[in-house]
């Protein structure tokens, strides 16, 4: 098991245009990579794409806008986004003095992971491109994009449920190549088990509350932002604390 919160993890500067702080590295798992982004106030971010990953974001603070490919959806905390391979996306900060935060989960298509060893290498080789791309307003200021037609699928948006709830989909597998994504929101005292499979890796990410997780007999306290990750072939056990309950969405990234 890994556990991480923001305060924790690398963080990485993309061209002075927003940060990332890595929470759960390439170099650690399968197929999966977590971080938290923090977009700059005010900033129409880069329009790019993706080929060899799908992406989940779990607003988590500010406004915006999130476009991915012809859909434009509004963005604030509990909107989550699916962003297929391949599609052109694009973050947009409506508010000129605050930052617009976010829970990015990357699910590869392959072992490969795009080439690059680790988040920061991934970083380091594209941030020139992002920052052409978010000066100039277009996906093609990156080469390997020019007069690319796109991917099939389509981005998707969905809420937190605002009531107790436990399960409910916000990105079913069978709408995605490699991930998932589903919503747990546990009352005061309320424990939920989620079965281990071989097949996936799964990701918590703690949205609000606090409590405690086991993870293969491993325990550990979560609170707000907090990020567990769970191997393939994994138990893992859910405690809401004594007030306010939990709230966590685990992604999951097919492996297998």
């Amino acid at each position: 098991m890994i556990c991480r919160h923001p305060s924790q993890g690398q963080k990485l500067d993309v061209a002075g245009l927003n940060e990332i702080t890595v929470l759960i590295d390439r170099s650690e798992t399968e197929r999966t990579e977590v971080a938290m982004n923090s977009w700059s106030p005010g900033l129409d971010g880069p329009p790019h794409a993706h080929d060899a990953k799908e992406q989940n974001f779990l607003v988590t603070s500010g406004r915006g806008e999130v476009v991915i490919g012809p859909d434009r959806f509004p963005a604030a905390p509990g909107d989550f986004f699916y962003v297929p391979a391949g599609v052109v996306h694009q973050t947009v900060n409506l508010n000129a003095n605050q930052r617009l935060d976010y829970f990015l989960f990357n699910a590869f298509l392959d072992g490969d992971k795009e080439g690059h060893a680790s988040f920061a290498d991934h970083i380091d080789k594209v941030k020139a491109t992002r920052k052409a791309q978010a000066t100039h307003q277009r996906a093609d200021a990156d080469v390997t994009l020019a007069g690319r037609t796109g991917a099939t699928r389509r981005g998707r948006r969905a809420s937190l449920p605002a009531a107790l709830a436990a399960g409910v989909v916000l990105v079913a597998r069978a709408d995605t190549e490699r991930c998932e994504a589903v919503a747990w929101h546990l009352a005061p005292n309320q424990v939920a088990r989620l079965t281990p499979d071989a097949a996936k890796e799964q990701t918590l990410f703690v949205f609000a509350g606090e409590g405690s997780l086991d993870v293969g007999g491993e325990r550990t306290v979560v609170r707000a932002r907090s990020t567990v990750f769970v191997p393939r072939n994994t138990t893992a056990t859910l405690s809401a604390g004594h007030s306010g309950g939990l709230q966590i969405v685990s992604f999951g990234t097919l492996v297998r």
